[in-house]
C-alpha cells in the first residue's frame, strides 16, 4: 500500500501519509541529480511515476508516449501531478492538440493556474472566443493580472461591448502594476491624453473631451509613474466627477488621489481641511476611511497639528472597512505621537496595544521607539514597556524591550536588581524571538555553557521580522509582515510533497524550486522542506553558472522551513540554514588572511545568499558584494589587472581581505568591522562618537548597545544577522567554544 498515492477521498490520513512520506523520501538523499532508473522510480511512486517518466519521454523527443503517460497519470495519479500531466500536455503537439490539452484542462482542474495556462493557448492560437469564455466571471480583485490583460486584449480585438466597462473595473479594482502599464501603453492609450500631457497649453489639452471612465485610467496610469505635478494640479477634475455622481469613489481613486495631493503640493493644511470636509461628506462609506487617513497625512506633514492628526487617524480607525485598514491608520498614529510627544507614546503604548491586529505590522515602530528612547536616555522605560506590551506585541518586539532592559540595568543606567535583568534576559529566550537576542540574553545568563539549553535557542524556529514595503498608500500596508506561524498555515498536502519529491528523485532539479515558490513551503512538512534543500544543495555545482544557483535555491528554502517549522530543528538541518558552500575558497583565504571563518560564511550569507552572480541596485557584485572602485583598489594591492568579481574565488578572496582589513582598524570588533564593511569605516566612527555621548561614556561602548543607536534601521537590522549568522555557524563548528565567541563579538 503507498499512501500518499492514494484518491483524494484517502487524502484526509495527514499521519499515516506523513510517516510513509518520511520513510520513503528521506532516503532519496542518495539518489543522482540525473534521476534514478525508471523500475525503481515507478515502484516508489506508483501511477504518479508517468508523469516523471512522461516528462524524461519528452524531453527525448518522444511526443507519442510522453502523451500517452501524461494521459494515464490524469486518470489514476494524485491530485498534484495528475494536473501537472494535464499541464504538460498542453505545451506541444500541434495547435488543435494544444487547444484541446487546455480545454480538458479547464474541465477537470479548474482554477487560476488553468485558466492562465488555457489562456495563454488560446491567445496564441488566435482563439478570441475561447479565451473570452475560459476567463467569464474573473474576480478582477483576486485574478491574476496576466489573466485580465489577456482577456481584455482578446475583447478589444473582437470589439465586445463590456470591453471599456471591464476595463475600467480591472484600472480601478487593483493597485496599477507593470501588467496595468504594459496593457495602457501597448493597447489602451489615448494619443491625444499624452500629446496633452506634454504640451498642457496647447489648445488641444483645454479642448479634450473624454469619457469620466477614460480620465480616471489615465489619472491612475500617471499616478503610477509618479507624475505628481500632473496628477495634483488635474486632480480636481477626479472630485468634480465624483461630486456628480459620473464616477464612484473607488478606493483605488481615493488612494491616488490622496497620494498625489501629498506628494504634488506643499498646501498640507488646506488639503487636510479639504480632506476632512470630504470624509464628512462620505460618511457611511467605504471612501470615508481614505478620507480621514489622508487628511491625518497632510496634518502630520504641516508638522505643528498634533491635535488634528490624532483626531484624523482615530476616525480612520474608527471607520476603517478591514482589520488591515485599521492596523495601517493606528501605525501612523503611533509613528505621529512618537515625533510629537515621548512622553504621550509611553502612556499610550499599553492602550494602543490592545488595539492592533497584527503584532508584527507593528515591529518597525518599536525598532524605532529602541532608538528614540536611548537617545532620550530614558533607560527605564524599557522595563516598564516591555512588561506592557508582553503577550500583546510580537515575541520578537517583547524580546527586544526585554533584553535591552536587562542590558541596561547590568550598565547601571536603568533602575533594577540583578534579579530583574535575569528575568528580563530569561524572557528574552522565549517563545518566537530572533536568534539575535535569543542567543545574546542565553550568553548573558550562562545558558551558553550548556550544550542542551543552548541546542533550544539555536535550533528554534525563527520567524521572519516584518519589513517595509516601501509603499505609501492606505490600500496597501506600509510594511509587508512576512512572519508565518505554523498554526495558520495550510494543511500538508501528500500530494503536493509527492510531485517535488519525485521531481528529485527523477532528476529535474530545475523544477523544484519554481513549483515550491508557489507555497513558500506552505503546505510542505518540515522534513520534506528540509530534504529538497538539502537535494537541491548537492545538485550544484560552484564551477557551473547553471547549476550554481541551487545553492541559494537550497538556502532560501532551508532558511523558510526554519520560520514556518512546527518544532525544533536538528542540528543537520540547521547546518541547511547556514552552510558552508565554497568551503574551499574561504578556509584558504581566512587562514591567509587572519579572519575567522564563521565571520566570513557570515558575511557570504547576509550578503548574497551565496549567488555568485548577484548584483545589487547600488551595482555591488557578487558573493560578498563589493562595489567595482573598492574591487579595483584591491586588485591594485595585489597587482592583479585581470579579475572578475563574479568568480567565486576572486571575489571571496578581496572580500576577506578587505573584511580582515576593516575589523583590525576597528579595534579587532567584528560588529565594528560589519558595519564598516555596509556603510564604510568613517561614518561608523562618527556612529560610535555620538552613541557615547547618549550614554554619557568615554570609551568602552557595549557593542550590543551600541548596535541599538545606529541611525538606520536597515543597517541596524543588518549588524544583528551578521552577529546572529556567526553565532550560529560558531556553534555548528563548535557548540563548545560558543561562549567564547559571544563574548568576543558583544564585550
Amino acid at each position: 500500500m503507498r499512501p500518499s498515492l492514494l484518491p483524494p477521498r484517502c487524502f484526509c490520513n495527514f499521519r499515516r501519509l506523513t510517516v510513509y512520506c518520511l520513510a520513503t523520501f528521506l532516503t532519496l538523499s542518495a539518489v543522482s541529480c540525473k534521476g534514478a532508473a525508471q523500475p525503481e522510480g515507478q515502484k516508489r511512486f506508483g501511477d504518479d511515476a508517468d508523469y516523471f517518466i512522461g516528462l524524461r519521454l519528452l524531453g527525448e523527443g518522444n511526443e507519442n508516449a510522453a502523451r500517452e503517460k501524461f494521459k494515464r497519470c490524469i486518470k489514476k495519479g494524485s491530485p498534484c501531478c495528475a494536473q501537472k500531466s494535464a499541464e504538460a500536455l498542453c505545451t506541444f503537439g500541434n495547435i488543435q492538440e494544444k487547444n484541446a490539452a487546455a480545454e480538458n484542462l479547464l474541465k477537470q482542474f479548474p482554477g487560476d493556474e488553468a485558466i492562465l495556462i488555457a489562456s495563454r493557448q488560446f491567445s496564441a492560437a488566435g482563439e478570441i472566443n475561447k479565451l473570452i469564455d475560459c476567463t467569464a466571471g474573473l474576480d478582477f480583485s483576486k485574478a491574476k493580472n496576466e489573466i485580465i490583460r489577456l482577456r481584455l486584449e482578446a475583447m478589444g480585438r473582437r470589439g465586445d461591448s463590456a470591453y471599456e466597462t471591464e476595463v475600467y473595473r480591472w484600472f480601478t479594482q487593483c493597485p496599477v502594476s507593470t501588467e496595468h502599464y504594459q496593457f495602457y501603453r501597448d493597447t489602451y492609450a489615448h494619443p491625444d491624453f499624452e500629446r496633452a500631457y506634454e504640451n498642457p497649453d496647447s489648445e488641444l489639452a483645454t479642448t479634450l473631451t473624454y469619457t469620466p471612465q477614460q480620465f480616471a485610467i489615465h489619472y491612475r496610469i500617471e499616478s503610477y509613474k509618479r507624475n505628481y505635478s500632473y496628477t495634483a494640479q488635474n486632480s480636481w477634475i477626479l472630485e468634480e466627477f465624483f461630486s456628480k455622481g459620473e464616477l464612484d469613489p473607488e478606493p483605488q481613486l481615493i488612494s491616488d488621489l490622496g497620494k498625489n495631493y501629498l506628494y504634488g503640493t506643499m498646501d498640507f493644511v488646506k488639503n487636510a481641511g479639504h480632506f476632512t470636509k470630504l470624509a464628512q461628506n462620505y460618511t457611511g462609506t467605504p471612501a470615508e476611511y481614505y478620507f480621514w487617513f489622508y487628511a491625518g497625512r497632510y496634518y502630520e506633514k504641516a508638522g505643528i497639528y498634533y491635535r488634528q492628526t490624532r483626531k484624523c487617524f482615530e476616525a480612520a480607525m474608527s471607520s476603517a472597512n478591514s482589520p488591515e485598514q485599521k492596523d495601517n491608520a493606528l501605525w501612523y498614529l503611533l509613528n505621529t505621537s512618537l515625533n510629537f510627544s515621548m512622553d504621550s507614546i509611553i502612556d499610550s503604548i499599553g492602550e494602543y496595544s490592545r488595539e492592533w491586529t497584527d503584532c508584527e505590522y507593528f515591529e518597525d515602530f518599536f525598532e524605532q521607539l529602541v532608538t528614540a528612547l536611548l537617545a532620550a536616555g530614558r533607560w527605564n522605560e524599557f522595563g516598564k514597556i516591555y512588561k506592557a506590551i508582553d503577550g500583546y506585541a510580537s515575541d520578537l518586539t517583547t524580546a527586544q524591550f526585554a533584553y535591552l532592559y536587562g542590558r541596561l540595568i547590568q550598565e547601571g543606567l536603568a533602575d533594577g536588581t540583578e534579579d530583574d535583568a535575569t528575568i528580563a534576559f530569561k524572557r528574552a529566550t522565549q517563545g518566537g524571538s530572533s536568534v539575535y537576542y535569543k542567543a545574546l540574553a542565553a550568553y548573558r545568563l550562562g545558558i551558553s555553557k550548556d550544550p542542551i539549553e543552548l541546542k533550544k535557542v539555536m535550533c528554534a524556529p525563527t520567524p521572519a521580522k516584518a519589513k517595509s514595503s516601501g509603499a505609501d498608500t492606505a490600500t496597501s500596508a506600509t510594511h509587508v509582515n512576512s512572519t508565518a506561524n505554523s498554526k495558520d498555515l495550510p494543511p500538508i498536502d501528500p500530494s503536493l510533497e509527492n510531485l517535488l519529491c519525485g521531481y528529485a528523485y527523477f532528476g529535474f532539479p530545475e523544477l523544484i524550486y519554481p513549483e515550491w515558490q508557489k507555497t513558500q513551503g506552505q503546505k510542505i512538512s518540515t522534513e520534506i522542506n528540509f530534504y529538497l534543500a538539502d537535494f537541491l544543495s548537492k545538485c550544484a555545482d560552484p564551477q557551473n553558472p547553471e547549476k550554481s544557483d541551487y545553492y541559494t535555491q537550497s538556502l532560501r528554502i532551508a532558511a523558510r522551513a526554519q520560520r514556518i517549522a512546527d518544532r525544533q530543528l536538528t542540528r543537520e538541518e540547521l547546518s541547511l540554514v547556514y552552510p558552508t558552500y565554497y568551503s574551499e575558497y574561504v578556509s584558504k583565504y581566512c587562514q591567509e588572511y587572519k579572519l575567522s571563518q564563521p565571520v566570513m560564511y557570515a558575511l557570504i550569507r547576509s550578503e548574497s545568499f551565496f549567488d555568485a552572480d548577484v548584483m545589487s541596485s547600488a551595482g555591488a557584485v557578487g558573493l560578498t558584494q563589493l562595489m567595482e572602485f573598492t574591487a579595483s583598489d584591491i586588485a591594485r594591492r595585489f597587482k592583479i589587472s585581470d579579475y572578475s568579481l563574479t568568480d567565486p574565488e576572486t571575489n571571496i578572496r578581496f572580500g576577506t581581505y578587505y573584511l580582515s582589513n576593516l575589523i583590525s582598524r576597528c579595534d579587532d570588533s567584528a560588529l565594528m568591522g560589519f558595519f564598516s564593511y555596509n556603510a564604510g569605516i568613517t561614518r561608523v566612527r562618527r556612529w560610535l562618537q555620538s552613541s557615547l555621548i547618549e550614554f554619557g561614556k568615554k570609551s568602552n561602548m557595549p557593542p550590543d548597545l551600541f548596535l541599538e543607536t545606529v541611525p538606520f534601521a536597515e543597517t541596524r537590522e543588518y549588524g544583528r544577522k551578521l552577529i546572529s549568522a556567526t553565532l550560529a555557524y560558531d556553534w555548528l563548528e563548535n557548540p563548545k567554544n560558543f561562549h567564547l565567541s559571544a563574548e568576543n563579538l558583544i564585550e
